[in-house]
């Protein structure tokens, strides 16, 4: 009802705006009459059978059929457009049965010179509907007989109810009521964007606090890095030069016996290397000598032989005499 109230202050407001003061009389004089009721079905129904047919409007009762005529149906659908005029054919005998059983011929012989050039260039059928306010007693003529019975006119507001449900259950909202529904939209959008806004602004003060409570554990981590890292450089000196003093006596120590037993087999091989070089040396010196006296002093050679046979007879003497 809000949407279909700022929309009409909308036609006003532009009615006047361009000066169509004719106009806007005749909406004003529209809007008095409530059509359409808000494309509710049961008031459309209350205004045609509560209002408009007792209280013979005609004008009101054919302005709304022609309304829904332009609104809601054309010519290219024919199965509903034809609906439509079967409705409203109903509707209008209705008005006539009624105005018939409240004893006002008048408003009958009334419709039928305000609509019928109407009524007769499209509906045939309305001929013998002509000659109704003349005839004494309707309601048992054969050919009038079912309209007023209590049945058709049930029957004639549950049709109307169900077409009127149909047409208004596929209508599309017109544009007027779409400025009116999008303008909350945008207003209910820019309350929803100030409360994120001011949540956005709640988290980005939370972000900072983190990110200094953060960077500030980062620093305290890199000292706590790098005193361990210190007291590792220390302890790896420290180890080190223990390494390098126990190696180092231990190289002294190992010189100093090294020394001690090289000094003493040194002296020892040096003197067993200097036997053998005077033995190697006397044997090969011997073997020189052999060589030489036994090849080039051939006197020599004898007065050897002599030594030697003496030395076998004083050993065999020496044997004698010990037995």
């Amino acid at each position: 009802m809000e949407n279909v109230q700022y929309a009409e202050e909308l036609v006003r407001e532009f009615l006047v705006f361009r000066g169509f003061t004719n106009t806007l009389q005749a909406y004003e004089a529209e809007l008095s009459t409530e059509i359409g009721r808000n494309f509710e079905v049961d008031k459309i129904l209350d205004l045609v059978f509560s209002v408009y047919i007792p209280k013979y409007q005609l004008d009101r009762l054919l302005s709304i059929f022609s309304f829904l005529k332009q609104c809601f149906t054309s010519p290219a659908d024919t199965v509903l457009y034809t609906a439509l005029l079967k409705l409203e054919q109903s509707v209008l005998r209705y008005y006539v049965v009624n105005a018939l059983k409240s004893g006002r011929q008048e408003k009958v012989v009334e419709f039928f010179s305000a609509s019928g050039s109407y009524l007769m260039q499209k509906r045939e059928d309305w001929i013998a509907w002509f000659a109704i306010p003349y005839i004494k007693n309707p309601s048992l003529d054969p050919q009038f007989r079912m309209y007023f019975s209590k049945e058709w006119s049930d029957t004639l507001v549950l049709s109307f109810r169900n077409f009127l449900s149909g047409i208004f259950n596929g209508t599309r909202i017109p544009a007027l009521l779409k400025i009116s529904t999008e303008k909350n939209m945008i207003k209910c959008l820019k309350s929803d964007i100030k409360q994120l806004n001011n949540k956005l602004s709640e988290l980005q003060a939370l972000l900072e606090v983190k990110e200094v409570e953060l960077s500030l554990l980062r620093r305290s981590g890199n000292s706590i890095d790098s005193g361990h890292k210190n007291l590792l450089k220390i302890t790896t000196a420290g180890s080190s030069a223990d390494g390098q003093a126990s190696s180092g006596v231990y190289e002294e120590s190992s010189t100093s016996s090294i020394q001690g037993v090289d000094s003493h087999t040194l002296s020892s091989v040096k003197s067993r290397d200097e036997k053998l070089c005077d033995s190697s040396w006397m044997s090969n010196a011997e073997n020189e000598q052999i060589l030489v006296t036994e090849e080039d002093f051939p006197e020599v050679k004898v007065d050897f032989q002599v030594r030697y046979s003496l030395s076998l007879v004083i050993i065999h003497l020496r044997g004698f005499l010990y037995h």
